[in-house]
């Protein structure tokens, strides 16, 4: 490997694996040879102007980590929430990351990941942040997560919905006062009453 390409990759391992253009360039690359270290597989394209290390350590979620570099104001959310919090058996294959209505939709190259837009009010409530890898990753909380995916059972399937319902009432923290507010947040109030009326 030439000096050069050393070099580059000394300066995405001081950034945890990720590097901009504007970095890369001034380390006297060249748009060339980024494209070659594409071609080659050294470095992968996250979004325009932001690149991983295809070698980085393997690390839980890290596309959630991709996410988060590529779209620091995005939220993960419904079925990658459910996921990440053990509240489903599926394992989604696409990134469910909430934004704001009236944002701006990001072009993420990699990884795969599927937008859902948000109102305000719905989308700036119940944010958690976790770190992953040093990593603040913004995901909303294990009752939110469950609102969204019931306000989105048409989409996701009501037995999904269902599923992370059931799944979060066994959990020891529960807090039915706090998945009742999240309801609210959600408009589904009336409609999760009348499952837990069946459930619990």
């Amino acid at each position: 490997m030439d000096k050069k390409r050393k070099k580059i990759i000394k300066l995405f391992k001081a950034n945890n694996g990720y590097a901009i253009t504007n970095d890369i360039l001034a380390q006297g690359m060249h748009q060339r040879e980024i494209r070659s270290m594409l071609d080659d597989g050294i470095i992968i394209k996250v979004k325009n102007g932001l690149y991983r290390l295809s070698d980085s350590p393997a690390v839980s979620n890290r596309s959630f980590i991709d996410i988060a570099r590529a779209v620091p104001e995005g939220v993960i959310c419904l079925l990658s929430a459910l996921s990440y919090y053990d509240l489903t058996t599926y394992t989604p294959e696409v990134i469910s990351v909430a934004i704001y209505r009236e944002s701006w939709k990001p072009m993420i190259k990699y990884p795969p990941v599927e937008f859902y837009l948000f109102s305000l009010h719905q989308f700036e409530e119940c944010i958690d942040v976790v770190l992953i890898n040093k990593q603040k990753i913004r995901i909303y909380s294990p009752e939110k997560t469950v609102c969204d995916c019931i306000r989105y059972r048409n989409k996701l399937g009501l037995d999904m919905a269902k599923e992370g319902l059931t799944a979060y009432l066994k959990t020891r923290d529960r807090d039915l006062e706090e998945l009742m507010r999240c309801a609210e947040i959600c408009r589904i109030g009336s409609l999760l009453r009348k499952w837990l009326e069946i459930i619990v």
